[in-house]
């Protein structure tokens, strides 16, 4: 891919934490030679791509951070915005119209980012002939709940219908049984900073319940790829997640490529129906021969660096398409045997499904397939964000531990249950 043409080169603001999207972005468009300015405190202030540093409010408190993300805007100071994640997609939809014009066109107009970060919306939205929604439930007390669970039937995933509002520690959980199900469900307090997106949304601050199926702990399919305003999808790849964390609902630890044109065209027609524009991920249950879409990330998403390493550089498409209105040709993917992997989380998953289960976890590799493998948390070409990442997850060793027990215990559970 080649870099942009002298006299096109704008700084992009990244808003700093310890995520893979925001790593892989700055490795991406650092290493093409994008100035890189990081507001606020992460791992990515450490990173040999930086130009500049600042301070800003907490990203979580909409209240201060969003008028103060408009002032910037306004002044020229930030001209583009990594999407990194929901709450910043978000944002910058929310001030679409006070960006330049060509930026404003690579920027998904609000309504399309409600419909993919509110997962009631989604459903509703992405339901479509012969691929149908996964049968969900938005009670709003528990007895709802109970009754609702019941038509579902266990067990059901709990899961909040957004990020937005209540924040990133409700993960959601699986649900096996009633009791567990008014044990948990609850109204959701909201993130301090973000009361005036619960206003917004009221409907956020109760979770939902949707249908679970067997398949997702195996894989959950991903479409990801990026969108054109005016020339339509530019490039799409498939793979899938092989491990998560937490346990059950959780993002990607292990990524693997595949080649599934059924899987590819299905995920395509939810992007196609949804969203118009940027770097997407949506992802897919298999149940028989119906594919559900459960969830679609209008924005950059945790295995970033697999992409990446197949020659699909999404960070900086995205970063040209805010130039040119036209791309372009995009050479066409070459298959490659992949996988992404979070080595820590990783770790963790061998050794207790080892010790509680008597064997390792996930499918057993074909003797006569390999596949590289790339850390998914950080890059050695910018060691110290991706080392201090990592280290991160350390800061709470025994809830690691307590949850993936759990998880452990819930699938030996699970199996006997089946034997019976």
């Amino acid at each position: 891919m080649k870099r942009a043409p002298p006299g096109s080169t704008a700084p992009v603001a990244i808003f700093d934490n310890y995520w893979a999207t925001t790593l892989a972005f700055a490795r991406s468009l650092g290493r093409q030679g994008v100035p890189l300015h990081f507001y606020g405190s992460g791992a990515g202030r450490w990173s040999r791509y930086r130009t500049l540093r600042r301070n800003c409010p907490a990203v979580e408190n909409s209240k201060e951070f969003q008028p103060w993300l408009r002032e910037k805007i306004r002044s020229g100071e930030i001209s583009r915005i990594a999407p990194t994640t929901d709450v910043i997609a978000y944002y910058t939809a929310v001030l679409r119209t006070e960006f330049a014009p060509e930026v404003q066109r690579t920027i998904a107009p609000l309504a399309e980012i409600e419909n993919c970060l509110i997962k009631t919306r989604f459903a509703a939205a992405s339901a479509m002939p012969g691929q149908p929604a996964l049968s969900c439930a938005a009670p709003d007390s528990p007895d709802g709940a109970v009754a609702a669970a019941s038509t579902l039937g266990y067990p059901v995933m709990l899961k909040p219908k957004s990020h937005l509002a209540v924040g990133f520690e409700e993960r959601g959980r699986l649900i096996r049984n009633e009791a567990d199900l008014v044990r948990y469900f609850r109204r959701y307090t909201v993130a301090p900073g973000q009361e005036d997106i619960a206003a917004a949304y009221p409907e956020l601050s109760w979770p939902f319940l949707q249908r679970y199926l067997p398949s997702a702990r195996k894989r959950v399919y991903s479409v990801s790829g990026i969108k054109d305003a005016d020339g339509g999808i530019a490039i799409a790849t498939v793979s899938y997640k092989r491990e998560q964390w937490p346990p059950d609902v959780g993002v990607s630890t292990v990524q693997v490529t595949c080649e599934d044109s059924r899987i590819l065209n299905a995920g395509l027609k939810v992007v196609d129906k949804l969203l118009s524009r940027g770097i997407f991920e949506v992802e897919l249950l298999e149940d028989g021969d119906a594919l559900h879409a459960i969830d679609l990330n209008p924005r950059a998403f945790g295995f970033l660096e697999l992409d990446i390493a197949r020659g699909v550089d999404l960070p900086w498409l995205w970063y040209r398409s805010t130039f040119e209105t036209q791309w372009p040709m995009v050479e066409p993917l070459r298959p490659m045997a992949l996988e992404a992997r979070n080595w820590f989380m990783h770790l963790l998953n061998v050794i207790t499904r080892q010790s509680l289960l008597g064997r390792s976890f996930g499918e057993r590799r074909h003797p006569g397939r390999r596949r590289s493998s790339v850390s998914m948390l950080g890059h050695w070409s910018d060691p110290l964000p991706m080392i201090l990442s990592n280290l991160r997850l350390l800061r709470h060793p025994r809830s690691l531990l307590r949850a993936q027990l759990a998880s452990v215990q819930g699938e030996r559970a699970t199996e006997w249950a089946e034997v019976i």
